[in-house]
């Protein structure tokens, strides 16, 4: 109850307060006192930040101009101390102050693409790019030159096919058989045959020996459709190589005169994407002339007693070609194979080196004989010889069976590190030593065999044999 009454007094006090006109006017005095002294601090702040943003601004502007000063005529001076020649403003390919960037095509100093001062410079016009103008003349200016060239690049390779073309010959073997009537007719195979040397009396062919090993008569056919009958003079199988001899005083003098021995370059110097000319046959009658490249070099093919480096081309290959690579000058790199090359794709065209060849068929044509004691031998990297404690050596791969080199006891896995006291490091060397060993003359060998227990170095005796007979 007491409660209620207070709280209804306090209600009516305050009705009575707010009604009252001096209370009204007392708290509107008070009200404006406030606000005055208000609106002067916002007054001030603002004109405090205005103020530091004016100072900024005027500050800014200063630096720059003086900025603008010490660049501009301290220019001169940097330019002296760290040895520049251009100047900032006028920096090569920017144009001047007010100028309009202008486009440059070829020596055209006008800007138009067309050379006339009164076009568009931006016109587009078909078959021209402004852009490569000057830079990249095409056809137009020069087609006289780039035909020149191109002729004189064509009559050139014509000229050396040419004369690579006169080294060759046609070599016909010609064997007896019976047809399935009874009768007996001639069969003909023919190949090619390369004039490789002369004496004042013979001519000398090199030829591919299993194309005429089993013929009962062989004949050269010259380009005027002459032919001679020739014998063999010297062969070597294990290089698939024979030498055909024919009496000069047989030959006509216009097919003699017709033949030309060629000249033998360095294949030792030949490369990977080296120009070719190969000229040969096809099935043995189908001319064959083609231009190429050298697609790889390198690659090693072990033989009996030797090994013959060869190299691949690009050339037609059809797996029964026939003939000769030549150089740009003419000069004879190569002979094309057929049988060797194993480590090689089948049907990738590849040649032997004349230099792995050159000494056999001097040997042949005069009238010597590779010696035989047969062994596969295999160069070896150095990582071999170092894991066996050698300086140098070539690896046994394989003995033949009743050979001079089993006789002797010579084994497979046997390294040969000398020959008569000659050190032997690659079996090209091991193979140039027996172009001077004579059949039956001892040759010392010197092996390491790894499999002995205690001294693993030995030295045996072999002699070799005639690889004829």
């Amino acid at each position: 109850m007491d409660k209620h009454k207070k709280l209804t007094e306090t209600e009516n006090l305050n009705i009575v307060d707010i009604d009252n006109p001096e209370l009204e006017e007392n708290l509107e005095k008070q009200d404006s006192v406030i606000q005055e002294q208000i609106k002067p601090w916002h007054k001030r702040k603002f004109k405090k930040v205005m103020s530091v943003i004016g100072l900024s601004l005027l500050a800014g502007i200063m630096f720059g101009i003086a900025a603008r000063f010490v660049f501009k005529y301290s220019d001169g001076i940097i330019s002296k101390i760290f040895g520049l020649s251009v100047k900032y403003d006028n920096v090569q390919g920017l144009p001047p102050d007010g100028a309009q960037p202008q486009p440059t095509t070829g020596n055209d100093k006008s800007g138009n693409p067309s050379g006339d001062p009164n076009s568009d410079p931006f016109e587009v016009k078909i078959g021209q790019n402004p852009s490569n103008q000057g830079q990249n003349p095409g056809p137009s200016g020069n087609d006289g030159k780039n035909a020149e060239s191109y002729l004189a690049t064509v009559e050139n390779l014509n000229r050396v096919s040419d004369m690579v073309s006169r080294c060759l010959v046609t070599v016909n073997s010609i064997t007896r058989v019976v047809n399935w009537m009874g009768d007996n007719i001639e069969q003909t195979d023919s190949t090619v045959g390369v004039a490789i040397a002369e004496t004042p009396t013979e001519l000398f062919i090199l030829t591919y020996y299993d194309k005429v090993s089993s013929a009962d008569r062989i004949e050269i056919a010259f380009p005027s459709g002459n032919t001679n009958v020739v014998t063999i003079y010297n062969h070597d199988e294990n290089y698939n190589l024979a030498v055909l001899s024919i009496a000069k005083q047989a030959l006509k003098v216009d097919d003699l005169n017709a033949v030309l021995i060629p000249e033998i370059g360095d294949s030792d110097e030949i490369y990977a994407g080296m120009p070719i000319v190969g000229v040969g046959r096809i099935d043995g009658s189908k001319e064959l002339v083609d231009y190429g490249y050298v697609t790889s070099n390198g690659y090693v093919e072990y033989l009996t007693d030797a090994s013959i480096e060869l190299f691949t081309t690009n050339l037609l290959h059809s797996g029964s070609e026939e003939g000769i690579v030549a150089d740009l000058d003419g000069k004879v790199v190569g002979i094309i194979n057929r049988h060797l090359g194993t480590s090689v794709k089948a049907d990738i065209n590849k040649c032997m080196k004349t230099a792995s060849i050159i000494k056999i068929a001097e040997k042949l044509c005069n009238g010597g004989n590779m010696v035989y004691c047969g062994i596969n031998l295999e160069d070896v990297p150095l990582w071999v010889l170092r894991e066996n404690e050698l300086e140098n050596g070539i690896y046994v791969n394989s003995v033949e069976a009743s050979s001079p080199a089993s006789d002797a006891g010579i084994r497979k896995g046997d390294f040969i590190i000398a020959v008569n006291d000659i050190r032997i490091s690659t079996v090209k060397e091991y193979t140039d030593f027996l172009m001077t060993a004579a059949e039956n003359t001892p040759i010392k060998v010197d092996l390491y065999r790894s499999s002995k227990a205690s001294d693993n170095m030995l030295s045996v005796t072999v002699r070799p044999i005639n690889r004829n007979n």
